[in-house]
């Protein structure tokens, strides 16, 4: 179980008083049929909606794909709340997963199907303590195993977690990408047709396409670290989102739909909520001394062969400065590798060869191959909270602890140079979303523009919507986010299908109605343990 102090985790404020048995707690939708707001379609066709996206139009969230209280309210099934107020379609079905719990993948062993599969994040509160935490559900392999049960050719969400923009184009049938798990259990061709086709295929008037979001969204939680997910870059998802919308259009020379830009990721509360990376590691000059004592020890050895390095021009005098180590009663920046940095083994192992270092002085430089000190501005995310201060090996610090003086590895950070180029990358695409629309959509795509929305959520918080309040954050029962800090959760998945209503209201002269956020499930309240 994650748990977080006050000082580390402003994010959850509230004090939670429970008693030691928790009741379960059922959040149902508000029927809507008793007083519901309605709108007209204006030019636009709502006979048949049909949607395809990624992870948010999916409906993931708390760490994986479920039914209770996510995907029922995803993106898409929730503006298809929106169009079926407005005169259109009442029958959106989407592949519905049968799971409570989910399934993020396996655990420390590695392996799909044991006791130790990871599913949904839930909160939790301690009985003798009262901190809050995260704990983890056992994992529903076979969620993913089993076939949707339902009429397959009658799906009209197509949208697939965990899969590229690219993979949106190609039949899941392994050859060119791996077989997409979440794809396969409801892909009516049988890996024949890709997700693209078969919702070109599926006779819609309407159409949503949400491309891209997810490709920025897995590879910065990844540390943008391409080994784990694929870089996105606009070279190469730009035209493969012109591809998708030409196909779109020319397929079909009536329907309309929407299409969106990738949102500003990096302000979900899963890359801020650690704060600075600067500050992660408080030392106490009484209680911390010897721990102090072997860390000076260790930067004044690795800091010498920085210099000499420098001197002998293996590396440069920014570099050589940007790496220099140090340790000092009060605050600490975190200790990291990055991949950018020379890699300073074969050097090192040179002067090993002669005699310049012995082996065990060889063997304490190792790990900081490529080590340096997290800077201001740079991000340590959410999943590396678990193993801040914590032992390489359990119950032994002296084989070295976790951002301290073992390096945190890449997939947990995002260096300044990372945000600044993947940024980059995203603002060119959203640029190049636009411009496909302008030149290929013919008058008949609407673009909800998702740059800068969470940020101006997160400014604004708390916000009152429709008269409700929607805080960002996963406090019970205002938070918008679900407990992985990454995703939406049903408020936050309704406040984006009334952005893209909006888009499609100012295109179209349509009157989708916006919803009220607080009629859909928000975070449960915590489960009381120990």
């Amino acid at each position: 179980m994650i748990k977080f102090k006050s000082t580390l985790l402003t994010i959850i404020s509230i004090a939670f008083i429970f008693s030691c048995e928790q009741q379960e707690i059922d959040y149902l939708a508000i029927d809507q049929s008793v007083s519901a707001p309605s709108g007209e379609a204006g030019e636009a066709d709502f006979t048949k909606f049909v949607a395809i996206g990624g992870a948010y139009t999916a409906g993931f969230g708390d760490g994986g794909l479920l039914h209770d209280g996510l995907q029922p309210y995803s993106v898409g099934a929730s503006l298809a709340s929106r169009i079926a107020l407005s005169g259109g379609d009442t029958g959106f079905s989407q592949p519905d997963i049968n799971s409570e719990n989910g399934f993020f993948g396996p655990g420390a062993d590695g392996v799909v199907g044991t006791a130790d599969d990871e599913g949904r994040w839930y909160l939790t509160q301690s009985a003798s303590t009262g901190d809050i935490g995260i704990s983890r559900a056992p994992g529903d392999a076979a969620s993913l195993s089993t076939p949707y049960e339902g009429d397959m050719s009658a799906i009209q969400n197509f949208a697939v977690g965990k899969q590229t923009m690219g993979q949106f184009l190609i039949p899941n049938d392994g050859s060119a990408a791996p077989v997409n798990p979440w794809y396969s259990r409801f892909d009516a061709s049988g890996g024949t047709v890709s997700a693209l086709a078969q919702m070109i295929g599926s006779g819609g008037t309407f159409f949503m396409a949400w491309f891209g979001a997810y490709d920025f969204l897995a590879h910065y939680a990844r540390g943008g670290d391409g080994n784990v997910f694929p870089e996105p870059t606009a070279t190469a998802i730009g035209p493969q989102f012109e591809q998708a919308l030409q196909s779109m259009i020319t397929s079909d020379t009536t329907w309309k739909g929407v299409v969106a830009t990738v949102p500003d990721v990096l302000a979900s509360p899963f890359f801020q909520i650690l704060g600075s990376p600067t500050g992660l590691i408080p030392m106490d000059a009484t209680e911390d001394a010897a721990t102090l004592g072997q860390l000076a020890q260790l930067s004044g050895a690795y800091n010498q062969t920085v210099d000499g390095f420098a001197f002998q021009g293996v590396i440069g005098s920014t570099e050589a400065a940007s790496r220099k180590l140090s340790w000092s009663a009060g605050n600490n920046s975190l200790l990291i590798n990055d991949e950018a940095l020379t890699d300073l083994e074969p050097y090192w192992r040179g002067m090993l060869g002669t005699g310049q270092l012995d082996s065990s002085q060889y063997q304490m430089l190792l790990p900081y191959r490529m080590a340096r000190q997290a800077k201001e501005g740079e991000i340590v995310h959410f999943l590396a909270r678990p193993i801040l201060g914590e032992p390489l090996v359990a119950g032994d610090p002296t084989q070295g602890v976790w951002g301290v003086s073992a390096p945190l590895t890449d997939v947990y950070f995002l260096t300044g140079a990372e945000l600044q180029y993947l940024e980059t990358q995203r603002l060119t695409y959203n640029g190049m979303i636009k411009q496909a629309v302008a030149t290929h959509g013919d008058g008949r795509v609407a673009v909800a523009d998702f740059d800068g929305w969470f940020e101006n959520l997160a400014t604004g918080s708390p916000n009152t919507i429709m008269g409700s309040a929607v805080t960002y954050d996963f406090n019970p029962p205002t938070g918008m986010w679900s407990v992985d800090g990454l995703l939406p959760n049903a408020r936050g998945y309704s406040l984006m299908a009334d952005h893209f209503a909006q888009a499609i209201n100012d295109t179209f002269g349509s009157s989708l109605p916006m919803l009220n956020p607080a009629d859909v499930p928000g975070v449960r309240l915590p489960v009381t343990v120990e």
